[in-house]
């Protein structure tokens, strides 16, 4: 396979010049801001603004010479791209290694009705193996297609060989499926759930921590005296204003949480094609991911305390492979699905995992309540005491929060525990919301018994175990369980106990 040497379309180096722009800025706004509009000086000024333009300036001039110096083709069995200014680059990547090919379309992409391509291979880290801004919709197809169909057949020649020396395993022949047998099914998020999932987010706790950071960073930097000062009556308002006020940024914080969440999910698309997963969402910008079956690792299910009590939660997909910069809501299967739906559309899209009710899994025994009471209390408790001594009597107030630590804490005695079905454990916790999570054997990178000094006397254990994403691992694991149930699960992990069974 051969072709010759392509460039992206020229509007790549507008896209790219705006993201390295934005990039510096954003790295510098301190300095620049102070400099800019806080200094005082108009000389500082001026050299401030000369400094800027000299630097957007050079950005720009190295922004055409990197696109006029990339190129991109496909030769023996290889992806090659060849970059670079002032050290010229090759980058040679075999398709065997190539994970998955990702689209998404940001504004200028879809003016332009073209689409930025991202090619993943299973040892990405910091982001994409290559990353391509901007091509036609019909090359990034016609290039994912080559690529998989390359491999594919690579695959099934090595499968032959295997074959032919009496080699091989059964896991390995059966991982191309014929073509008449694959699955296609397909899950699209309708309108009213999609404004039930932002809804019913827990982005607000992002907001509100996102602002008060801003807030932080601007207070070392400005002179605010006088914008407090505007707000000076406030230090004489009753009890009832500053309850108003507070609700109103909790609701304006949520309003935004609705919009960021809705964007997100907006025309959200999950498909079974194969031996392959596709996920599409946005709606300024649109993403495309593929996800083979090979790289899902675990299988996690999230309820927030707003979903929980109607039955809703979220299916996510922990796969390997990828880069640390992916973020969270780019592996979401079903962002909003009702519990009883699960399993129906689970084994659709996935072959080995299924949930189990909780009202079969093992659970954390009675004595182990208090356990739980006290590591969801203490904090809150030491807390409120601290601050009702120093401040009285507006330090009471920092008490309310322990009966609702103390709630969760039994909520997390009552629904943490585990089951084992056959080659699949199913782990539940939680902390404010409920986690729950579908592990197969051969997909756990360790198995973790704790057990400390207190719990040995109450003979209970904690287990953990963890499974690749991206280039970290996840975890997943139950506090307090019995102690033969610890060693039961171990049991079942161990190799040598498989083995021979």
């Amino acid at each position: 396979m051969m072709s010759e040497p392509k460039r992206v379309h020229p509007i790549s180096m507008f896209i790219d010049f705006i993201s390295d722009a934005v990039s510096m800025i954003k790295n510098f706004i301190i300095p620049f801001f102070v400099l800019i509009f806080v200094n005082s000086n108009s000389s500082i000024r001026f050299y401030a603004f000369i400094i800027l333009g000299v630097l957007l300036l050079w950005k720009a001039v190295l922004t055409v010479l990197a696109w006029r110096r990339f190129t991109y083709r496909m030769e023996d069995d290889e992806f090659r791209v060849e970059s670079g200014v002032i050290t010229k680059k090759k980058k040679y990547i075999s398709f065997e290694r190539i994970q998955t090919v990702n689209t998404s379309e940001g504004i200028f992409q879809r003016i332009f009705g073209l689409v930025r391509v991202q090619i993943e291979t299973a040892g990405g880290t910091d982001g994409p193996e290559v990353s391509l801004t901007a091509i036609t919709k019909a090359e990034a197809e016609q290039l994912k297609q080559s690529i998989f169909n390359r491999k594919k057949s690579l695959q099934q020649e090595e499968g032959e060989a295997f074959n032919e020396n009496g080699e091989g395993t059964k896991e390995h022949l059966t991982v191309q499926k014929p073509m008449e047998e694959e699955v296609n099914v397909s899950y699209r998020m309708g309108v009213p759930e999609l404004l039930l999932a932002a809804t019913t987010s827990s982005g607000i706790g992002v907001i509100i921590s996102g602002c008060l950071a801003i807030y932080t960073q601007i207070d070392e930097i400005l002179p605010l005296d006088g914008f407090v000062k505007q707000f000076s009556f406030l230090s004489h308002a009753s009890i009832e204003i500053y309850a108003i006020l507070i609700f109103l940024a909790v609701l304006i914080a949520w309003i935004l949480s609705v919009g960021v969440t809705a964007l997100q999910y907006a025309n959200f698309a999950a498909k079974r094609k194969g031996n392959d997963i596709i996920i599409t969402r946005g709606l300024i910008e649109r993403h495309q991911m593929t996800i083979p079956l090979a790289r899902i690792q675990a299988v996690k299910l999230k309820e927030n305390i707003l979903r929980e009590p109607f039955g809703f939660a979220t299916v996510m997909l922990v796969s390997a492979g990828g880069s640390i910069t992916e973020k969270e809501t780019s592996s979401v299967l079903f962002p909003l699905i009702r519990k009883k739906k699960i399993n129906e559309l689970l084994s659709q899209f996935t072959d080995q995992y299924h949930l189990t009710p909780e009202r079969e899994l093992n659970k954390v025994p009675k004595r182990s309540l208090k356990r739980y009471l006290i590591s969801y209390g203490f904090v809150p408790l030491l807390v409120g005491i601290i601050l009702s001594v120093r401040f009285p009597p507006w330090g009471y107030l920092a008490l309310i929060p322990l009966p609702f630590a103390l709630f969760f804490g039994y909520l997390a005695y009552k629904q943490s525990g585990y089951v084992i079905k056959d080659q699949l454990i199913q782990l539940t916790t939680r902390g404010i919301g409920k986690t729950t999570g579908l592990i197969l054997r051969k997909r756990m990178q360790n198995y973790t018994m704790t057990q400390s000094y207190f719990q040995k006397k109450g003979r209970v254990a904690s287990i953990h175990t963890f499974v690749k994403s991206s280039a970290l691992l996840d975890s997943f694991g139950v506090h307090h369980l019995k102690e033969e149930d610890a060693a039961r699960v171990c049991d079942w992990y161990s190799y040598e106990t498989n083995k021979s069974s």
